[in-house]
């Protein structure tokens, strides 16, 4: 009886062990934190702020529907461009003349601006799968289509897709072969000296080295080490080449071996224990300073390495218990913070799934798992709102997506169900009508994304320079296929008209697609399904195919082309996680491909063309 009550009282978890392993632990996630939720958002502001004045000058002052995501990412890519071969003018900034001057101006220029706008550029293009959720979330409120016209659309998909993916890998190997065979290219493939092999085991030693985790947490550390959930990741996908800059990193480097040393073992404080492959940093420092974990009880070591490990998780979770009353109180009935903290924790279980069972690798994309995840929750808890009647679902899950993106925000118009206007009944349903939707706050990260893809673009230059006959003839056919052919081939086999030309959006990336589609009068949400659908597809059966069509591992041409022109952005955030070089030749695929499919589609002679094709 006494031996138990002394183990009872030794377990016992005193309220002052609590705080202070809360307070240890927000103490070293304070870098994280800085960084994920202070500078992150001011970077992301300043470039809203200019995206929202690049919107205005097209739109309301020279009258040109074109995105001004898209036109950001090229200003922004040529503006790096001239900021690079300005500061390498003059390798001197010791000398005193016009050249040395412009040179050290334009790297004090270029190093700020990318320690400024890269931490937020780098959070969107590893979140840029969740920012595709929108479009596929929203799918239930779509209008009804018949079983036989889907089974169509399923078809054209499936062999549309596969003929063209097969045209335009033949026709870039056929174009290596040829150019190399006259000395016009010269392809990696085909070299076969040391040099050729000595610069690519130096580019990838120095992708390695920029992208070597350089954690800010402790929290991240153990994540990576222990469960891998964010190994799939880079930590520096933009890959800019900052050996020749000052470093652009803004979270401050902090050493963090002492908890890393003090989480390797079960009982990751216990001082008794001194691990070999730790003793050398934790050692030296030992001996010259105190532990400050010395005196503090197992429970608060636990609570410390607890709230370092799964700080955001603990954030969202507690945004998630916030919004229940403001979503389930009928007088407030607020959608935003419930949505949003949905699809963050859903995204996070969703990339546990593949950690968790590696086989569904092949078939759980996170897109994918996470839509059915949200539409579930969402189920529940609109059932739960609205006593069981399902109608309430579609009622709520109109407010998803609203149309109040950053370019309306201030407008001061209500919004529904993706730029619906909204009656009188309909703003009874919230307090808050003017509040955007979590998909408009995905949406408008999205934009974004899309101008953070100059800077891998930027990254990899050379390789768009030196591919540019390999390049751009598969495009252009491309072009001429998907936006002739489609829309005449759907509509003949009975394919409702706007559902035809919606078809001509499928390969372009949804920030190209929707001007586009809206441009000519077509179906979006079919676009949408149809551009998500088709960059899945890439991630989970690219490779499969490229081995079928026995395209090199290493042909980081013929596949970058391939996947940017077929499966867009989202294949090209698959690839920044496995193949930068190969992710710089699709986002400038894609990107090239979905700017000149936007400028056909606003000349008003083409587009009466192909309405007239579909009988509009």
């Amino acid at each position: 009886m006494s031996l138990t009550m002394v183990t009872d009282t030794a377990n016992r978890i005193e309220p002052t062990e609590v705080v202070k392993g809360i307070g240890y632990g927000l103490w070293y996630s304070k870098h994280h934190l800085i960084h994920s939720y202070l500078v992150v958002p001011f970077g992301l502001i300043i470039l809203f702020t200019i995206l929202y004045g690049l919107n205005v000058l097209l739109a309301d002052i020279f009258k040109i529907k074109f995105p001004a995501s898209v036109l950001g990412m090229l200003i922004n890519l040529v503006v790096l461009c001239i900021l690079n071969i300005l500061s390498t003018m003059s390798p001197n900034h010791s000398e005193q003349n016009f050249k040395s001057r412009v040179s050290k101006w334009s790297s004090f220029l270029l190093t700020n601006y990318l320690m400024i706008t890269k931490p937020s550029m780098n959070f969107t293009l590893k979140w840029i799968n969740v920012f595709f959720i929108p479009s596929f979330i929203i799918l239930p409120l779509s209008d009804s289509i018949t079983f036989i016209e889907c089974l169509k659309i399923a078809g054209v998909f499936v062999v549309g897709g596969l003929i063209l993916l097969c045209i335009d890998v033949y026709m870039i190997l056929g174009l290596k072969w040829v150019l190399n065979y006259f000395n016009v290219y010269k392809d990696e493939l085909f070299k076969k000296n040391d040099d050729t092999n000595s610069r690519d085991e130096q580019e990838e030693m120095e992708l390695r080295s920029m992208n070597s985790p350089t954690p800010t947490n402790p929290d991240m550390d153990q994540i990576g080490t222990k469960q891998n959930v964010f190994t799939s990741m880079r930590d520096d996908i933009t890959t800019i080449d900052i050996q020749s800059l000052r470093s652009t990193k803004t979270e401050p480097v902090q050493n963090n071996s002492r908890i890393r040393s003090l989480s390797i073992s079960d009982n990751p404080f216990n001082t008794n224990q001194s691990p070999i492959s730790s003793s050398s940093s934790v050692s030296s420092n030992s001996k010259n300073e105190p532990s400050p974990f010395e005196n503090l009880s197992d429970n608060t070591k636990k609570i410390t390495v607890f709230i370092t490990k799964y700080i955001d998780w603990i954030l969202f979770i507690t945004l998630f218990i916030v919004s229940l009353p403001l979503y389930y109180i009928k007088s407030i009935h607020t959608f935003l913070p419930y949505h949003l903290s949905i699809t963050i924790i859903s995204y996070y279980l969703a990339l546990l799934i593949p950690i968790k069972w590696p086989k569904s690798r092949k078939f759980a994309h996170p897109i994918l798992v996470l839509t059915a995840e949200i539409l579930f929750v969402c189920f529940i808890g609109s059932l739960i709102y609205h006593s069981g009647k399902p109608k309430g679902f579609l009622d709520d899950l109109k407010y998803y997506k609203t149309g109040k993106t950053y370019i309306n925000l201030f407008s001061g118009k209500a919004l529904l169900d993706n730029s619906q206007e909204v009656n009188h009944n309909v703003v009874d349903h919230t307090a808050t009508p003017q509040w955007p939707g979590c998909g408009d706050f995905l949406s408008s990260l999205m934009d974004i994304s899309i101008v953070s893809l100059s800077l891998p673009m930027f990254t990899h230059r050379k390789d768009f320079t030196n591919n540019f006959w390999v390049l751009m003839p598969p495009i252009l056919v491309s072009i001429a296929l998907t936006f002739f052919c489609y829309p005449i081939f759907c509509y003949t086999i009975g394919i409702e008209s706007l559902r035809s030309i919606g078809f001509i959006g499928r390969l372009v990336t949804l920030a190209l697609g929707t001007p586009l589609i809206n441009a000519l009068g077509g179906s979006v949400s079919l676009m949408a399904v149809c551009t998500i659908l088709s960059g899945i597809c890439g991630v989970l059966i690219g490779d499969s195919i490229f081995n079928f069509l026995r395209v090199p591992t290493n042909d980081y041409v013929t596949r970058g082309v391939t996947l940017g022109i077929n499966c867009g952005a989202i294949a090209t955030a698959h690839l920044l996680n496995i193949d930068p070089r190969a992710a710089s030749m699709s986002s400038l695929s894609f990107s090239i491909f979905g700017t000149v499919m936007v400028i056909m589609a606003s000349i008003g002679a083409i587009r009466l063309l192909i309405q007239s094709w579909v009988g509009m």
